[in-house]
């Protein structure tokens, strides 16, 4: 009875090792597993993060440029409003011109006709 009782209890013991090693082994997989998806994990973070800098100089780059484009228009706008405050400028004075040409072509007219008739 003894040497049943030490069997079996020999028996279990060996069992208990057995299962115990074969979930370490499990265990040290699953680890395995985890470990080699943390670095997967991390490498994708890593390109995500090069790519997001890398957006972030294009979208500054692309910002500056706006900008520079937004000062020369306005730069140009107040250039043309420059030209056509000098373009009504000269044209008032030519509409002066013309009234005053016209008018002395009348009073010309008006001496011509007065030595006609004498």
């Amino acid at each position: 009875m003894r040497g049943i009782k030490s069997a079996s209890l020999f028996v279990i013991i060996v069992s208990l090792t057995a299962i115990a090693l074969a979930g370490c082994g499990v265990s040290n997989d699953k680890y395995e597993a985890l470990l080699n998806e943390k670095i997967t994990l991390e490498e994708k973070a890593s390109v995500i993060t090069k790519s997001r800098d890398a957006l972030k100089n294009e979208y500054d780059s692309l910002l500056k440029d706006k900008m520079d484009l937004e000062t020369k228009l306005e730069i140009f706008t107040n250039e043309k409003n420059a030209l056509k405050g000098e373009y009504d400028k000269l044209l008032d004075e030519k509409i002066s011109l013309k009234a005053a040409y016209d008018k002395l072509q009348s009073e010309n007219k008006g001496l011509k006709d007065r030595l006609n008739d004498r």
